[in-house]
This record gives C-alpha cells, sequence and structure tokens, in this order.
C-alpha cells in the first residue's frame, strides 16, 4: 500500500454463528450493538455510512504504513469477539470485513466499493474475519489450482527462500535468534509474502512440504550458526493432526547435530480450540524431543485458561496489536501486562512482537518481558544479509 492513502471498507454483520435463528427482535437488537461498536472502532478522522442493517461502508484515512490496516483489522476483531448478553441470553457477534485502497478519491469510489465487495466476499467464502482486494480475489478453483502448481515448482526450483527476523534479549537487546519466514521469489523478480499464498497451501495440503522444507531449511541454518542462537518456524495447526512432523523434526536436528532446543516452533492459539486431545499430545510429544514450543498471536483467539493451565509449551508470543498500541492504549497496555505476569506465573517466557520504537522496547523491558521482535530492531532478511549485519 502506498503512503497516506484511503482504504474503503466493508463491514458485514453476519448471522453465520446462530445460524440465523434468532428472533425477530434479537435481530435488532445485534444490528444496534453492531452500528454502535463500529462507532467505536473507527477514529475520529475515518467516515462511515449505514449501507443497510447488517453492512457498514467506511473510509479509513491516512493509512501510512503497510502493516496499519492489520492492526484495524484486528482491533475489529477484538471489538466483536465479546458476545451481547440479551435478556439474559449471549448473542454472539460475528462479522466479516472487505477492504480496497482508494487511488483517487475523487474518481475510484465506486471501484473501491466493488473491488471492497470482491474481497468482503472472498473472505466469508474463507471463513476470515477480513480480506484485501488483489487481483487474486476474481480468481476461481482453476486459478487456485495453478497457483498450488507454481507454488509445487517454485519448491521444486528452490524459488522458496527463508527470511530471518531477529529475536533480542529485552534488557541487553543482544541477539537470541531469528524467526524464520517464507518469502517466494518468482522467475519474474517478484518477492512475494506469505499472505498471498499460505491460505490456498493450506487448504490444497501444500503446506505439508513447504513446512518440511521449512524446518529442514531452518536447522540447516543452525548448524552453520553460533550454538546460542536459535530458530522458531511457523507450524500450521492441521500438521499436529498427524505423526510425520515427529519424524521430520528429528531427522533434521539428528542430520545436522543441532540440539534440539535451538529449534522453536510457532503454533496459533487455535490449536486450543479445535482437536485439542491431539493438538496438545503432539506438542507434548516434540516437547518431550527437547524442540522448543512457542504459542503464536497470543491474545487474539478464544482460549480459556483451564486450556492455557494444561499448555506443554515454553513460550508465549504477545500479537503485535496489542503491542503497537499499548503506550497509547491503557487496555492493550493492560492485555500486555497481563500476558506477561501470567506466563512468567506459569514459568514461560514472553516475546512481544511488533515492536516499532525504543520507547515501546523499554516500557517492555520494565514489565519484565523476556524477548523482543520487530522493525525497530530489523525487517525480515535474507539469510545472506542477516548473516552479514549480525556478523554470523
Amino acid at each position: 500500500m502506498n503512503a497516506s492513502r484511503s482504504v474503503l471498507g466493508l463491514v458485514e454483520l453476519s448471522d453465520s454463528r446462530n445460524g440465523g435463528g434468532y428472533n425477530s427482535g434479537a435481530s435488532n437488537v445485534l444490528r444496534d450493538v453492531f452500528q454502535d461498536r463500529l462507532r467505536g472502532w473507527v477514529r475520529a478522522k475515518d467516515q462511515w455510512r449505514l449501507l443497510n442493517n447488517n453492512r457498514v461502508c467506511v473510509i479509513l484515512k491516512d493509512m501510512t504504513r503497510g502493516g496499519e490496516l492489520e492492526l484495524a483489522a484486528a482491533k475489529l476483531g477484538r471489538i466483536f469477539d465479546e458476545p451481547h448478553f440479551h435478556m439474559g441470553r449471549a448473542l454472539p457477534l460475528s462479522v466479516n470485513a472487505g477492504f480496497a485502497e482508494i487511488k483517487d478519491c475523487g474518481r475510484d469510489i465506486s471501484e473501491a466499493m466493488e473491488q471492497a465487495t470482491l474481497a468482503l466476499t472472498q473472505a466469508k467464502k474463507s471463513r476470515r474475519l477480513f480480506d484485501v482486494y488483489s487481483d487474486d480475489c476474481t480468481k476461481g478453483p482453476r486459478d487456485e489450482r495453478e497457483l498450488i502448481s507454481q507454488l509445487e515448482r517454485a519448491l521444486e526450483m528452490g524459488e522458496l527462500q527463508l527470511y530471518y527476523q531477529p529475536k533480542v534479549h529485552a534488557g541487553y537487546q543482544s541477539l537470541l535468534g531469528a524467526e524464520a519466514l517464507m518469502r517466494w521469489h518468482t522467475p519474474e523478480k517478484q518477492v512475494i509474502t506469505p499472505d498471498r499464498f499460505i491460505d490456498v497451501a493450506e487448504r490444497y495440503d501444500v503446506i505439508r512440504p513447504m513446512t518440511w522444507w521449512a524446518i529442514k531449511t531452518a536447522v540447516a541454518r543452525l548448524a552453520r550458526w553460533p550454538t546460542e542462537l536459535s530458530i522458531a518456524v511457523n507450524v500450521s495447526p492441521k500438521l499436529l493432526l498427524e505423526n510425520e512432523i515427529l519424524s521430520v523434526v528429528q531427522d533434521a536436528l539428528d542430520i545436522h547435530g543441532v540440539a534440539p532446543k535451538r529449534l522453536n516452533l510457532e503454533v496459533t492459539e487455535s490449536i486450543m480450540v479445535d482437536n485439542q486431545d491431539t493438538m496438545l499430545g503432539q506438542l507434548a510429544r516434540l516437547r518431550e524431543m527437547g524442540t522448543r514450543i512457542s504459542i503464536d498471536d497470543f491474545g487474539t483467539g478464544f482460549s480459556s485458561l483451564a486450556y492455557f493451565r494444561d499448555l506443554p509449551v515454553d513460550e508465549i508470543k504477545i500479537d503485535k496489536s496489542f503491542v503497537m498500541h499499548m503506550l497509547k492504549s491503557e487496555k492493550d497496555l493492560a492485555i500486555v501486562k497481563a500476558v506477561i505476569n501470567l506466563a512468567h506465573n506459569f514459568s514461560l517466557k514472553v516475546v512481544a512482537e511488533g515492536v516499532e520504537d525504543q520507547h515501546i522496547a523499554s516500557a517492555l523491558s520494565e514489565l519484565g518481558c523476556d524477548v523482543l521482535q520487530g522493525y525497530f530492531f530489523d525487517k525480515p532478511l535474507p539469510v545472506e544479509q542477516f548473516n552479514q549485519n549480525y556478523r554470523l
């Protein structure tokens, strides 16, 4: 997204959680709550207009950074996480959103509206909170199969690369390791980030060979780095439903002679929602092998303290949507404090993502956070540049 551009969004109240089974009185209440909560989401400089009882058009102005839209969408999700209680009954609120950039505010509103509608349709189809318009929004199953074929070829031809974003000690700001993040270098010299292909890869099961490649590549890199450094690799929750991950991790560690504790497997909080027993059992087995387990994007899911108590993990990563605004929002600051204290009470380390300036880094250090990660230290870097920057 270009600097200082406006974004048009369509936010729609969905009754997908309740199957449309509410009576008209409850439905009217939900619509009123929907509009009321949206007023708490938009900023003073933004514009919004009710299109019908269930859909609102918003114009988010001055979205200057690439991550601001994602943060706005994360805030939208948090606002609607809480159910509304009506006559003693909890009425869940579910929304979907579609966004599109307004390139020329005077001429492109109608075009942006069409594009946001396509993105909203894609979000609902994929059961995601939101989607941002791209050419992919107009693609169908045939195009997805073509993308999968390209991904399989990319894996075979070595077009996928791991970039590394540093993780540093909160107190000393010394290098502790990195998170490995996938990038796709196409023959057309484009560098494509995972948000453009991971969802499709998961639906068509290409995520399996891609993840095995990422684990093996990261472990091979660890063998070349100093022994005190670690690497974190993201693992799709669906891959925890089978035993192959155990052999892939063990074989990679054995081949390269890397200590298991240097490999950190990151999984999202959604593991505590579906197939809990199976997933928690797999995490326990991976941890028994000596690898470290981290819960990524903590605070954005629906887990309860009961699940948290039984988690076989070593580390909690506070989602960047809380970290980036913790010095401006008392609620976000309270969440950050609570997660740090809760994790430490369970003898878990805490990583804060989204650290963008020294003020946030210092505040997190004072709160007792263990590890920091974010653009204040470095963006994800190709391995050659990472090695050069950190003298590896």
